[in-house]
């Protein structure tokens, strides 16, 4: 079992370091990051070439791209479509169509989680509760299941929105059951391996911890829950709730230590995690990522502080010292956007759409510069960035691909 997952750890760097794919929400290792060293940062007055775009329909779920081919859903005339698009050129390849509400509570709505691939399938959730495995070449259901009729699951208010994980031969998922509100599926055939907890479903995607590969991590409506890989039992939990029982953001893994950050005037906690019962080393209300995930390095946190609605102009991208929880810097201009880090750079995506490069540095904001790269407002899907093309979509389902190499 150790060999397991020393060799899973080595297969994640190893995915991280070349750059080939963005398999799942966050990237290969769920955190918003990529190693790659290709991004071009001197642009004087060029802007980025757009190499090609299509319209998906209404929606908040990111674009992943794994093996050359590039995926995301969105929603149209009480249906969501998942797309697979040729990477290189936006042709595309198949279309897989369910239907599915709206889901339009106090916003426009749409598709929420974004797709995971692994080897050769595609794992795609619906808001409303189903689940399919498709053959990630052809579109092809190999099964499918219903969180929420089959499962026993309890819909969140604003719908399903994680990215299943896929681990160790099994599909596990949210399904905000009070028998089991964490559930692993089969990869094979999708029948139900272990269901563990009891706390509805939150809004983020599950993952293993990065210094205890046999253990979940799960930030749903009661705050932070730390599941058996093998079994599926609840062993940590720590309470985090919010106003409207949203933990949206991911919870940032720093091996013994996890933050955790959500809006509604709840704020971030630093979490030691070294003992069964959770040790809270600060908390702050200055840091309410309502749904950005933060992003870490070298021993600071970067993200955006804010809320949607009337204060969004007043959200400010910011970096934090995770010692004490201190801000270094904040800055203005970027509304409830998402932020994702390429080698030292931060790629900012902000709410009206436009795109900024930021030195991701403790000395100071230091944009580098920016462009505008889709229309509309409450752009809040994060980016994805592979093999030097970056993937842009908005809420309204306009999906732009660019090239930003070197």
């Amino acid at each position: 079992m150790k060999l397991f997952f020393v060799s899973t750890i080595l297969f994640f760097i190893l995915k991280s370091t070349q750059g080939s794919d963005w398999p799942t929400y966050g990237g290969p290792d769920r955190n918003h990051q990529s190693q790659e060293k290709t991004l071009r940062l001197d642009w004087g007055n060029e802007e980025p070439q757009v190499l090609w775009k299509l319209e998906v329909g209404l929606g908040y779920s990111s674009v992943v791209e794994a093996n050359g081919l590039a995926y995301t859903q969105g929603y149209k005339d009480n249906r969501n479509t998942l797309y697979c698009v040729n990477s290189q050129n936006g042709k595309v390849l198949w279309t897989h169509t369910y239907e599915s509400g709206l889901g339009d509570k106090y916003f426009q709505g749409g598709t929420r989680s974004t797709p995971t691939i692994f080897k050769n399938k595609v794992y795609l959730q619906g808001h409303e509760g189903p689940l399919f495995c498709l053959d990630a070449n052809t579109g092809k259901v190999i099964w499918q299941r219903h969180l929420v009729d089959e499962l026993d699951g309890n819909c969140p208010t604003w719908g399903y929105s994680g990215s299943p994980l896929v681990v160790e031969n099994k599909v596990i998922v949210q399904t905000g059951s009070s028998d089991g509100s964490l559930v692993a599926l089969n990869i094979t055939t999708g029948k139900e391996v272990w269901r563990g907890g009891t706390a509805e479903a939150g809004y983020a995607s599950p993952y293993l911890r990065a210094s205890n590969p046999s253990e979940i991590v799960v930030f749903n409506q009661y705050g932070l829950s730390l599941h058996d890989l093998q079994t599926g039992e609840e062993k940590v939990s720590y309470q985090h709730k919010t106003r409207y029982e949203v933990n949206a953001a991911q919870p940032m893994d720093l091996g013994d230590q996890v933050l955790v950050a959500s809006g509604y005037g709840k704020g971030a906690a630093l979490l030691d995690l070294k003992s069964s019962q959770p040790k809270v080393l600060w908390e702050s209300d200055g840091v309410a990522c309502q749904m950005a995930s933060l992003i870490h390095l070298n021993g600071y946190a970067y993200g955006i502080h804010g809320q949607t609605g009337a204060n969004a102009k007043r959200a400010t991208l910011f970096c934090l010292e995770l010692s004490d929880g201190r801000k270094i810097w904040e800055e203005r201009g970027f509304g409830v956007g998402t932020v994702i880090l390429i080698d030292k750079t931060l790629a900012v995506l902000s709410d009206r759409g436009e795109l900024a490069l930021v030195k991701a540095s403790s000395n100071g904001f230091n944009e580098l510069v920016r462009f505008h790269v889709l229309g509309g407002k409450n752009n809040w899907t994060p980016l994805s960035y592979v093999n030097g093309r970056m993937h842009c979509r908005s809420s309204s389902g306009s999906w732009v691909c660019l090239s930003m190499g070197k």
